[in-house]
């Protein structure tokens, strides 16, 4: 016979079930939390990991096809700036309507993106594209933090490090599968193929989320002990948040944090091949960053449990600064690797942290808007700036190491920023 099951004190009349009040059921891998976690995961890796890790494939194609320079496709991805003017927009309607909505409606413009990308001939289809690329992207990662939070509020760290790990699993697994399709069949399947996975993800986005456990069957809240007691959330309006200190220096840290992916990630398939490394090579070395990333994420969430996310924020963006400079120093084989190595385990830390620390910051129930207000800025600076600078700077010199040394100097600034940046009405380490 199973184990008894054993039933939860009623909550008081009139109650409705909450986060923290809420029926103790357990349903393992099929439960509705979990279930709403691995829709993240999905919404991440084909989202965020399609159109980032994936984005460095396509290069050298779309150029031999079309004889578009670097500067011109890297212009697509200064495009972007658009999720980052959509982001409070974004924000505002995820706190009012709910993730899932968001998400679903995010994806499925994804989608149509990536579908249609398939059939473009024309440069300002490159550019159109990317513009509707990045009006659903700031949706697809956005509700995440919010569904972790309300679902998993004793274990949201680790919980958000395995929502979230989708993109570097896309990374270690999609790139070199998606590499191998757009060698043997072209980049317009390439292309196709993640526009279908992410028609399939809405769906499953649909289906699945519930913005409250009151929707649906409740996971464990009560974790494990972490070793440190988290004080309650201040649950800040954008207008309180913007009036600290905090809320400032956490958009410039996230800011420089954020120049990782145009003016780091994007590049380094083509830093590669570059400096000498085939496709195949080179591709491998994005994919060994993945895993690296994938297998710190968790830890990452984790240690956020005990040290604060903004410390931990803090320890991950210096690691990721070392590690470009170590890729820039790196002049063979045996220097690259350790190099990847470790900038991997710094920029598996970001993703997951940056949420989290806004969250620490400045509670759950406002920050749909607080997120996106940050994301103004955090997302378009990076987009703007990077991936024209990595362009330039290569047309002009035929290397990406003076673009790499900017965006070390700019990790380096984060880790200060966010360091300082104290939560409002507490003191902290």
């Amino acid at each position: 016979m199973g184990p008894t099951p054993t039933t939860a004190a009623p909550a008081a009349a009139g109650t409705e079930p909450t986060a923290t009040n809420a029926p103790q059921r357990r349903g393992g891998l099929i439960s509705r939390g979990w279930a709403i976690v691995w829709v993240a995961f999905g919404a991440t890796a084909f989202s965020s990991g399609g159109s980032q890790y994936g984005f460095g494939i396509f290069v050298r194609p779309l150029t031999e096809e079309f004889g578009w320079s670097r500067t011109e496709i890297n212009l697509s991805l200064s495009i972007g700036l658009i999720a980052g003017l959509l982001a409070p927009l974004a924000g505002w309607i995820l706190d009012r309507h709910g993730a899932r909505l968001v998400m679903t409606a995010s994806l499925g413009i994804v989608a149509v993106a990536f579908f249609l990308r398939a059939g473009m001939t024309e440069l300002w289809q490159w550019y159109a594209l990317s513009a509707l690329l990045a009006v659903g992207m700031p949706g697809t990662f956005m509700p995440v933090g919010k569904l972790i939070g309300t679902w998993f509020p004793k274990t949201r760290g680790r919980m958000m490090g395995t929502a979230i790990t989708g993109n570097n699993v896309f990374g270690l697994i999609g790139v070199p599968l998606l590499n191998v399709v757009v060698i043997s069949q072209g980049w317009r399947l390439g292309y196709a193929i993640i526009g279908t996975c992410l028609a399939a993800t809405a769906l499953a986005a649909w289906l699945v989320i519930r913005d409250s456990p009151s929707q649906g069957p409740v996971i464990e809240r009560q974790g494990p002990s972490t070793g440190r007691r988290n004080p309650p959330d201040l649950d800040l309006t954008i207008k309180e948040a913007s009036r600290t200190p905090a809320f400032w220096l956490i958009m410039a840290g996230l800011t420089c944090a954020g120049f990782s992916y145009p003016s780091f990630m994007t590049q380094l398939i083509p830093h590669m091949e570059a400096e000498g490394w085939d496709s195949a090579k080179a591709t491998f070395a994005l994919t060994a960053l993945a895993g690296i990333a994938l297998a710190s994420k968790i830890t990452w969430g984790r240690l956020s449990e005990r040290l604060t996310a903004r410390i931990s924020f803090v320890i991950a963006i210096l690691i990721m600064s070392s590690g470009v400079v170590m890729v820039i120093l790196a002049r063979d084989t045996a220097m690259v690797w350790p190099a990847i190595i470790y900038f991997g385990m710094g920029f598996g830390g970001i993703g997951p942290l940056m949420t989290l620390v806004i969250l620490e910051a400045f509670g759950l129930k406002n920050l749909g808007a607080i997120q996106g207000s940050i994301s103004l800025v955090a997302q378009i600076l990076p987009v703007l700036i990077g991936p024209i600078l990595a362009g330039a700077l290569f047309d002009s010199t035929g290397s990406y190491r003076a673009s790499f040394a900017i965006a070390a100097g700019i990790f380096a600034i984060g880790a200060v920023c966010v360091f300082a940046a104290r939560r409002p009405g507490h003191r902290q380490a």
